[in-house]
């Protein structure tokens, strides 16, 4: 069973299941998150009713890869007063949540914890032991990270000099590099990334002129900004995008599976080797 399907079916059972109360007596009862990917770190390790709110972005679809389960639990917007009233014994954060947010509810006595971006598989692991550790659930941490790390491996190509270059290209002409974890799913993939292969480390924007010279053999696209009406996105429709690439070059991605690095992000490997699977190479 897939570990999305997998999460989805335990995190459904836990809601319902009662669980021994002397294993919860120290984890924290009233957990909130305020960021998308604490949101779903949280939601997979969270015990039944320890977890009582997830920011709204949880529950939008386009960019959650658990919004079901996010709406069966009150949302928030990361205000301070919000998440004040609901009296939490602990709140998970991202490293570049609000800090206004962050700064008041630790002056008001607020048990904070932050978590840097994953950028890589690695990171994922830990910052999913931390999580696990937090909520009083590291045997279920555990679990996940070796799942997680088993179908890494399953899915993992190895390296290869001549391996095809595949360079993303986004909205405002924002690309990534080294030092990233889409650079990092992109290698376990199969592929060089462009931004690697030409220097950038992080993220960054990439001219449209400069990705159609460098002509990597595949350019990939987020699918949620393909039909985007905004003046952000107009780049992507760019006429010189096609006639460069064309349709068997450019590869369009899910991206819920990339914003976050939780143990989830090992389905973007095989997603992106099933789209690219049968485009010829440029």
């Amino acid at each position: 069973m897939p570990l999305l399907r997998t999460v989805s079916v335990l995190f459904s059972l836990a809601l319902v299941l009662n669980w021994d109360p002397a294993i919860a007596e120290e984890a924290p009862q009233r957990v909130v998150s305020v960021n998308l990917c604490t949101d779903q770190l949280a939601m997979l390790l969270a015990k039944p009713g320890q977890l009582i709110s997830v920011s709204h972005l949880a529950a939008d679809e386009t960019i959650s890869l658990m919004s079901a389960d996010a709406n069966r639990l009150m949302l928030n917007h990361g205000l301070a007063e919000e998440i004040f009233r609901m009296d939490p014994d602990l709140v998970v954060a991202g490293k570049y949540t609000d800090r206004a947010t962050i700064n008041l509810l630790k002056r008001l006595g607020k048990p904070v914890e932050e978590f840097d971006p994953a950028t890589s598989f690695e990171d994922i692991a830990a910052n999913t032991k931390r999580m696990g550790t937090l909520l009083g659930n590291g045997d279920a941490a555990e679990r996940l990270i070796a799942q997680m790390r088993v179908e890494v491996s399953k899915l993992s190509l190895e390296y290869q000099q001549n391996r095809p270059v595949l360079g993303s290209f986004g909205t405002n002409s924002y690309t990534s590099g080294a030092g990233t974890l889409e650079n990092d799913i992109v290698g376990k993939a199969g592929f060089r990334h462009l931004g690697d292969e030409i220097g950038i480390a992080g993220t960054t924007r990439l001219p449209l002129e400069a990705l159609v010279l460098a002509n990597p053999d595949y350019v990939m696209i987020w699918d949620r900004h393909s039909t985007n009406p905004s003046r952000s996105a107009a780049v992507l429709t760019h006429p010189a995008l096609d006639a460069r690439f064309g349709e068997d070059r450019k590869i369009s991605a899910d991206s819920r599976y990339w914003i976050c690095g939780t143990p989830l992000t090992a389905g973007a490997i095989q997603r992106l080797q099933d789209a690219v699977r049968g485009k010829p190479a440029g």
